[in-house]
Order: structure tokens, then sequence, then C-alpha cells
């Protein structure tokens, strides 16, 4: 899923030249009478010393503040909130910050737009994970050699990094998946559970379970619990023909099962979740104001996925980060100043108020305005553990073979056993393309 002010100020330099000339006044010539008819002959005084003008110092420049330019892409909602920490963060750094809002679905395109017609590129990007994917694709961005915190959670760690070169610095967590129920129906505590009450639960006017299907977001949480995993452990390939996707394929038909009888897009669960006609619904942070929108008595509980396999079940976190644009001014000690602020306890609890996510940092995940939220606080619970899609065309190219057969495999039109092999060869096909295109 993915998901999505400038200021400028004018420099006034103002020199004050200051000069004293002080020169005392001449006395006046004094006549004097002679006794005689003579006239005395005039006599001159001796001219008074006269004060130099002081000298009057070179007017000293004031220090012009460096201006840097950042995009922000995020949602309308989002903006006011963000703008107002990184300006804060800039003044801090005793810089000049101006921030353009931008659309993060047009992200790419705004870029490309302006190289082509010749406007300056940004210095900084504000942006989620799915954005640095297309950023590193289109090698326009610089590396940061920065120290993240060491509380950082290791899944953002994960998908902000690829061959030991960090590219942003993650300052939110998003994007997890929840387990949604009626108040009527209670949590099951695992997956088969939740098979047996989803299938229990579905009738003529009410379907058992909803979700994305077909996409890999909702797959990976139990695959993870499987045992598998995307890419072999140095990232290079894709290992997807394993056992742990047929266990995984085989959770998903049994789910599947329990579906809407005439219709089984994410759009219509959503809605029908919504309205009460879905019993249990497995959905991300991200869609609150969806359902809202829905409904505005929308009421549902909420709880951790259901562990599967005897294993907690990994919901993958996404992240929004500030990144470093290759042709832009910004340096890595100016990423540092902003950082030094944004990493802060204070300005990271507020961002996660204001936006409805989780703070970067694990120590920060227990503070009482999280934990007083029921959807920041379910999602706190997942993040520790919650695993990062690394930026690299290998990742990338495993979750195209899974996307590939998922939503066939799941719906039962394509044999299972079947399944792993294509999806191997797909993910091993777009990842020839990136070596050799």
């Amino acid at each position: 899923m993915t998901l999505r002010i400038a200021c400028a100020a004018a420099l006034i330099c103002v020199a004050a030249l200051i000069g004293a000339a002080c020169a005392a006044p001449a006395p006046a010539l004094t006549m004097t009478s002679a006794p005689t008819a003579t006239a005395a002959p005039t006599v001159s005084p001796a001219p008074t010393a006269t004060t130099m003008p002081t000298a009057v110092p070179a007017p000293t420049a004031t220090p012009v503040a460096r201006q840097l330019t950042i995009w922000v892409a995020e949602p309308a909602e989002a903006q006011s909130a963000i703008a107002a920490e990184l300006q804060q963060a800039a003044q801090a750094g005793n810089f000049q910050l101006a921030i353009i809002p931008r659309d993060p679905d047009g992200l790419l395109i705004s870029l490309a737009t302006d190289r082509l017609l010749g406007l300056p590129p940004p210095d900084l990007i504000w942006a989620d994970q799915e954005a640095l994917i297309g950023l590193l694709a289109d090698q326009v961005l610089a590396p940061l050699d920065i120290q993240l915190p060491d509380d950082l959670l290791p899944g953002l760690r994960t998908l902000a990094s690829s061959n030991n070169t960090l590219w942003g610095a993650p300052i939110t967590a998003q994007d997890m998946l929840l387990l949604l129920y009626q108040l009527d129906r209670s949590p099951p505590a695992t997956a088969a559970d939740l098979v047996a009450a989803a299938q229990a639960a579905r009738t003529s006017e009410r379907a058992g379970f909803v979700q994305g299907w077909g996409a890999a977001r909702w797959f990976a949480p139990w695959f993870y619990a499987a045992g598998g995993s995307f890419t072999n452990p140095d990232g290079t390939e894709p290992t997807l023909d394993t056992p742990a996707m047929t266990t995984t394929l085989t959770l998903l038909r049994d789910l599947y099962r329990a579906t809407p009888r005439n219709g089984d897009s994410y759009a219509r669960g959503q809605r029908l979740l919504a309205k009460g006609f879905a019993a249990y619904a497995i959905d991300g942070d991200w869609a609150w104001a969806t359902y809202h929108a829905i409904s505005d008595t929308f009421q549902i509980g909420i709880a951790p996925l259901p562990s599967f396999n005897d294993n907690p079940a990994r919901s993958l976190i996404g992240g929004s980060l500030l990144m470093r644009y290759r042709d832009g001014q910004a340096t890595p000690e100016d990423v540092m100043t902003l950082l030094a602020t944004l990493y802060q306890p204070e300005v990271q609890l507020r961002l996660s108020t204001a936006l409805g996510r989780l703070p970067a940092r694990r120590e920060l995940l227990t503070d009482t305005s999280i934990q007083t939220d029921p959807v920041r606080a379910i999602t706190a619970m997942q993040a520790t553990d919650a695993p990062g899609l690394a930026p690299t065309p290998a990742a990338r190219c495993a979750i195209f073979g899974v996307e590939s057969y998922l939503y066939s495999a799941t719906t039962g039109d394509l044999p299972i056993n079947e399944a792993p092999l294509r999806m191997q060869r797909a993910a091993l096909a777009c990842l020839h393309q990136f070596v050799q295109p």
C-alpha cells in the first residue's frame, strides 16, 4: 500500500557609517591702538590643532543563512503537522527551509517534469518507502553517511538500506496490518481459529472474512511466520519455491472460503466491514479515514494478527523517511542537523499523535499517548519484530513474482503445488531484467 509551504525569508544587510570630526573655532582678531599715529603690525595667532576624524570600520555583513528546499510527499491532511516540525528543526539548525507539498503518487513524475523544464531540484525529500524504491531505481538519491538512533525499529533500518548503504532516515513507522472484528465476535488467537471463526460467521447476508486479496502485503505476515523469506540472507536472489510458500498459500485459500459471495475486492470488503456486513477483516492502520468516511458510526474491535505455525505473524512495516537528493545542495551535516530535532522524544510523539502513526524509536512505544490510542497501541505490540522490505532488486522482484500468481492460487484457479515454482520463475525473470536490461 502506498500511502502518501514554502517559506523564504529575505536577508537584509544594514550598514551605518558614523563619522565624527571636531574642529575648534579660531579666536577672533583683536585690534590694539598705538600711542603714535603709526598702526601696530597685525599678529596672527598660532593655529589650534584640529582633531582628526575617527576611522570608520568597514561594515560587517550579516551571515547569510543556508537555504534548502524540501519536497514533502505526504497526504494533504499530514502536510501541516510535518511542515511545522520541519520548520522548528530548521530554526534550531539556523538555516532556512522552503517546504513544497507534493502528491505522493506523483512524486517521480514531478521530479522528471522539473528536470525537463530545467527547474532547480529539491535538496531533500520526505516520502515513504515506496517512493524510496522508485527514487533508487531512478538513481537520484545521495547516500546518507550518518548515525541513526540505536533504538530505531529494526524493520525501518532494513527498508532504508541496501548493500550496507543508508538511503534515508526513517522518521515515522506506519503501514502495519491489524485484525479487525465486529463487536459481537471475539479475536482469534491463532490462524486456525480465525479460519474456523470466519467460515462459521459466513452467511448469505454476511461475509466471514475480507482483506486485500492478491497483494503481497497481506500475504507477508503468514509467510514470515511459516519460516519463509522473500530473498536469501544476502538479499541477492528471490526464495519463493519453498515449503513455507505452500503452507502460506494453503492458509490463504482456507480464509478465502469465508469471503463475500458476490465480490471480493478490497474496496468492497471495506464497505462491508464498515456497515457491519463482514465479521472479520485484516486491514492497515492507514484505513481508518476510509472506514469513518463510509460510516460515521463505525466501531470495530482491534487485535494483533493471530499466530501461525506456532510463530507470531509478522506484518511488514513501512515508514516515512528524510532523503537527500543527488543533485541538491544538502549535505549529510544538514540532514544530521534536522534529525537532531526530529528524533527528539517530544517531536517523535507529536508527529505520532498528529499523523496516527508510530514513532521510529522503539523506546517511545510505551508512551501513554500511544498506549491510550487503540490503533497505535496494537500496532506498537507488533512493531518491534516487524520486518522491513529492503529496497533491493531481488526483494522487489520477489514481490512481483508473488503477486503474479497469488490471487489465482488463493481462489483455487491455480493448483497450490504449482504456484511456488511459477512465482520463483517470474521473480528470477524480473531480476534478470534488472541485471541485464
